[in-house]
C-alpha cells in the first residue's frame, strides 16, 4: 500500500509541476518533435494524449526496428503486458491478470481484436504479425466499449490500409537458428473509388530442442498467410472496406524439457523415467530430450470482415460484419520419453507411450451497428449494437494407459449487447466522460464421455445478464498536460469447465461470470517544444469471482487433472510510467516501467500443491486436502516490469545513404507459474538485451538490417510443470524454453517501392 501511496503523490506532482515546463516551451514543432499518435481507444480517431485511458502504442516503424514479428514480441510494448507461453495454451496477462485455462468454453480476460475482429480463443492470437500499421494495448477493464472478454485489457492490432498510389516490397529474413522467411506485398489504386493492398508470407524455422532419440530439431516453426484489402468510397458520403484474411502455422511439438530429476527419482516411478534421461542432464540450459513422438500442434485461421461508414449531416453509421473459422490440431506425447510404456506396466503384447490431442473447430459470426457524433461540439457520444454467435467442436483422447480419456463436446456462445459513451465539456478544459453497456450471454454445452462401454452424455444450457460501465473526469492543466480519474467495472461471463472429467455437476454449476472494479488515476503530457513525453498511471482493481486454472489429484489414476475454479477474490494494484524522449532529431528514447501487486484476497479452500506439508500450510478438511492462498501473489504476474530503448539514425557521409540502430533491454522480475504457489515453480527475474542495425541506400528502396535477439544469451523459462503426481511423489520439474531465450542473429534484406 505504501508503494501506490508514494506513486499516487509521484502521478500528483508531476501533474503540478508539468504545466510549468510546457508553459515555458513554444508551441511544438510536429517535424522537429514526437509524432502525433491516434488511436481508437474509445472506436473513434484520437489523440493518444487527450483519451482518459491507459493505452501503449507501437507503430509500423517501431515494429521493424524493434523485430515485433511474433506476437509474443509484443512485451516490449507495454510495462504491464506478460504472455504465458504453456505447451498448447498460451495466455495474456495485463497488469498481472489474465486466463489460463484448458475449457474451449471459457473466454479470456484479455481480448485480442485485429481489424474489428475479435479472435476466438485466445491461442487463435499467437501467430505472426505481418503488415501491421500499429498495436494499441489497452490496459484495465474496457468492456463498456469493445464487450465481456475485455475485463482486464484489450489488444486492438490494425493493418495497413490501402495505398493512395501504387507502392510494394519484398523482404527475406534470414537467421542463425535456421528460419527463412519471405514476405512480399503490393498495394494501389484501382480506379479513383478503389483501392487494394494484397501482403502474403512464408516461413519456416527448424526448433531450437534437440530430439536425441533420432537426432532431429523440435518446436520448428512453419507459417504462411495471405491478406487482402479492398478499400471503397462510391460517393462522398460512403466509405468501406472488406479484409479476407488466411493463415497456418505448424509447430513440431510444442516439448518441454527436464528442468530438475530429483535422485532416485528414476527408480520409483508409474511411468519409467529412465529412459527419458539417457544422454541428458537436466537445468536450466537443457534444450534435449529423448521420446518417440514429439507431437504437434497446427493451427488454420480465416477471416472475412466488412466495415461501412455513412457519413450523416452531423454523425456517422457505422456496421461492422465479421466471421472467421478456427482450426486447431494438436498431440502431445504424454509421458515425454521412449519407454514402451504399455509393455513395461502389463507385459502385454501392445506396445507404445501415453499421446494426448484431438481436433478443434471454430467459427464466429459478428455485427455491430454503432452511430457517432462527429466530435466537434460540447457533447459527443456514441451508442450501438452488438450480436455475436460462436460454436466450438473439441475432441479429445488420452491415452492408452494411466489417465484414459475420450471424448467429444461442442460449446456454443451468444451474446447480444447494447452501449452507449458519451463526453461533456464542463468547461474549455474539463471534460465527463460516461459509458454503459448491457449484455446478455447464452452459453450451452453438449458433452459426450465415450470411455465408458455406454457413453454418457451432458447437455446444458445458462445465460447471464449483466450490466458494465465507465465514469471518468479529465482536465487540462495546461494545452500538453492532462490529468484524469476513472472508475470501470468488467465482466467476463460464465463458462462451463469442458475437460476431462466433466460430468453432471459442472452442467449444473458452470464455473461463475467474473467480475472487477478499476480506479484508476493518471496524467499525459508534452513539453519541452514536444520533445518529451511522460505518462504516468496509478491503478487498484479487485475481481470477484477470478477465473483460474487449477489442479487436482485423481484418487483412482493418483494424476493430476485440471480443473476451472473461481477464486473468491483478488486485487491488483500499481503504478505504471512511460517516457518517450527525442533530444535531437535523429535519436529517439523510449522507456516504461510497471509495478504491479496482484494478490489473491480470498481462496480459503484452494487445493494443496504436490507434496506440500502441514507446516507450509496444508490442512485436511474432511476428504480434502486444501490451504489458505489469501495473501499470496497471482501466478505469473511479476511485481516489476521495465523496458528502454533507443533508436538512433544517422547518415553515412555524404553518399546519401543512411542507417538506423537500435537497442532495447527488457527486465522482469520473478514470478511464479503455480495458482497454488508450490515453490518449486518460480522463475527467477532476468533482462533481455535485443539489438539492430540497419543501412539504406540513397533513394530508401533497398534496406538491409542486422539484428540480435537475446545478445547475452540469457536463458529463462515461459512455463515450468512439477510432474510430482505422474511420477510417483517425485518433484520432476519440466520447463518450455521459448525461442526467445536464446541468442540468435538475423539478417532482413528489404526492397520497397
Amino acid at each position: 500500500m505504501t508503494t501506490i501511496v508514494y506513486a499516487t503523490a509521484l502521478v500528483a506532482a508531476a501533474a503540478v509541476a508539468l504545466p510549468a515546463a510546457a508553459q515555458q516551451t513554444s508551441a511544438p514543432n510536429a517535424e522537429e518533435g514526437l509524432q502525433s499518435v491516434v488511436v481508437t481507444a474509445q472506436k473513434r480517431a484520437q489523440s493518444m494524449q487527450d483519451v482518459p485511458v491507459a493505452v501503449s502504442t507501437v507503430d509500423a516503424r517501431a515494429i521493424e526496428n524493434q523485430q515485433i514479428v511474433d506476437f509474443s514480441d509484443l512485451t516490449r510494448v507495454s510495462p504491464a503486458l506478460t504472455i504465458n507461453q504453456n505447451p498448447n495454451n498460451n495466455n495474456i496477462s495485463l497488469r498481472g491478470v489474465g486466463t489460463f485455462a484448458y475449457s474451449p468454453g471459457i473466454e479470456s480476460a484479455v481480448s485480442v481484436i485485429v481489424d474489428d475482429v475479435p479472435v476466438i480463443q485466445q491461442l487463435q492470437a499467437f501467430s505472426n504479425l505481418s503488415d501491421v500499421e500499429r498495436v494499441e494495448v489497452l490496459r484495465g477493464p474496457q468492456g463498456t466499449l469493445f464487450g465481456k472478454n475485455s475485463s482486464a485489457g484489450l489488444i486492438n492490432i490494425v493493418t495497413k490500409s490501402s495505398a493512395e498510389a501504387l507502392e510494394g516490397h519484398a523482404q527475406l529474413t534470414l537467421t542463425s537458428d535456421h528460419e527463412r522467411r519471405v514476405e512480399a506485398g503490393l498495394s494501389g489504386p484501382l480506379s479513383e473509388q478503389l483501392g487494394y493492398r494484397i501482403n502474403a508470407y512464408a516461413g519456416q524455422r527448424d526448433g531450437e530442442i534437440r530430439n536425441l532419440a533420432n537426432g532431429t530439431d523440435l518446436n520448428g516453426d512453419t507459417n504462411k498467410g495471405v491478406r487482402l484489402r479492398l478499400d471503397f468510397n462510391p460517393s462522398t458520403t460512403l466509405r468501406g472496406r472488406l479484409i479476407a484474411d488466411y493463415s497456418k502455422r505448424n509447430i513440431e511439438g510444442p516439448v518441454t524439457t527436464l528442468l530438475a530429476v530429483p535422485a532416485g527419482a528414476s527408480q520409483q516411478n508409474k511411468a519409467p523415467l529412465a529412459p527419458a534421461l539417457a544422454g541428458i542432464q537436466p537445468g536450466p540450459d537443457n534444450r534435449n530430450v529423448r521420446m518417440d513422438d514429439p507431437g504437434f500442434s497446427n493451427t488454420e485461421n480465416s477471416s472475412l470482415s466488412g466495415t461501412l461508414n455513412w457519413k450523416l449531416e452531423d454523425h456517422t453509421l457505422t456496421s461492422v460484419s465479421t466471421y472467421q473459422k478456427w482450426n486447431y490440431r494438436f498431440l502431445t506425447d504424454y509421458d515425454g520419453s521412449t519407454v514402451d510404456l504399455l509393455a513395461a506396466l502389463t507385459s502385454g503384447a501392445r506396445h507404445g507411450g501415453v499421446t494426448q490431442g484431438g481436433p478443434s473447430n471454430a467459427h464466429m459470426l459478428t455485427q455491430e451497428l454503432r452511430l457517432t457524433s462527429n466530435g466537434e461540439g460540447v457533447f459527443n457520444y456514441l451508442g450501438g449494437l452488438y450480436y455475436s454467435n460462436s460454436k466450438i467442436e473439441r475432441s479429445f483422447i488420452r491415452g492408452p494407459v494411466l489417465s484414459v480419456a475420450n471424448w467429444k463436446a461442442l460449446a456454443g456462445n451468444e451474446s447480444m449487447a447494447a452501449f452507449a459513451q458519451a463526453d461533456y465539456k464542463l468547461t474549455s478544459a474539463t471534460r465527463i466522460n460516461a459509458g454503459l453497456r448491457l449484455n446478455r450471454e447464452t452459453i450451452d454445452v453438449d458433452y459426450t464421455n465415450s470411455v465408458p462401454a455406454t457413453p454418457v452424455n451432458y447437455v446444458g444450457t445458462h445465460r447471464d445478464d449483466a450490466a458494465t460501465g465507465k465514469l471518468a473526469l479529465q482536465h487540462d492543466l495546461a494545452k500538453a498536460v492532462m490529468i484524469y480519474a476513472s472508475y470501470a467495472t468488467g465482466y467476463k461471463g460464465a463458462g462451463y469447465d469442458i475437460s476431462t472429467g466433466f460430468d453432471a455437476s459442472r452442467v449444473r454449476l458452470p464455473v461463475a461470470p467474473e467480475t472487477s472494479k478499476a480506479y484508476e488515476l493518471g496524467v499525459k503530457s508534452r513539453f519541452l517544444q514536444n520533445r518529451l513525453q511522460v505518462n504516468a498511471t496509478v491503478f487498484d482493481t479487485d475481481y470477484d469471482d477470478f477465473q483460474a486454472q487449477s489442479s487436482r489429484l485423481d484418487p483412482v489414476t493418483n494424476l493430476t487433472q485440471n480443473a476451472l475454479t473461481n477464486v473468491g477474490k483478488l486485487r491488483t494494484r500499481g503504478v505504471e510510467l512511460e517516457v518517450t524522449g527525442k533530444p535531437i532529431n535523429t535519436l529517439l528514447l523510449e522507456s516504461s516501467v510497471g509495478y504491479v501487486d496482484a494478490v489473491i484476497k480470498d481462496y480459503p479452500r484452494a487445493n494443496c500443491y504436490p507434496g506440500q506439508t502441514v507446516a507450509q500450510g496444508c490442512v485436511v478438511i474432511g476428504n480434502a486436502s486444501v490451504q489458505d492462498l489469501a495473501g499470496k501473489h497471482l501466478a505469473n504476474a511479476p511485481r516489476w516490469k521495465l523496458n528502454l530503448g533507443g533508436t538512433y539514425n544517422f547518415p553515412l557521409g555524404e553518399s546519401g545513404y543512411s542507417g538506423v540502430a537500435n537497442l532495447n533491454y527488457q527486465y522482469q522480475s520473478a514470478v511464479n507459474f503455480d495458482l497454488l504457489n508450490n515453490p518449486l515453480l518460480e522463475q527467477k527475474g532476468y533482462g533481455i538485451v535485443n539489438g539492430s542495425i540497419a543501412l539504406n541506400d540513397p533513394s530508401h528502396s533497398f534496406k538491409v538490417t542486422l539484428y540480435v535477439n537475446n545478445l547475452f544469451d540469457k536463458t529463462y523459462a515461459s512455463f515450468i510443470g512439477d510432474n510430482y503426481n505422474f511420477y510417483s511423489g517425485s518433484h520432476v520439474l519440466t520447463q518450455t524454453l521459448a525461442r526467445n531465450s536464446q541468442r540468435y542473429v538475423g539478417l532482413r534484406v528489404k526492397y520497397e517501392f
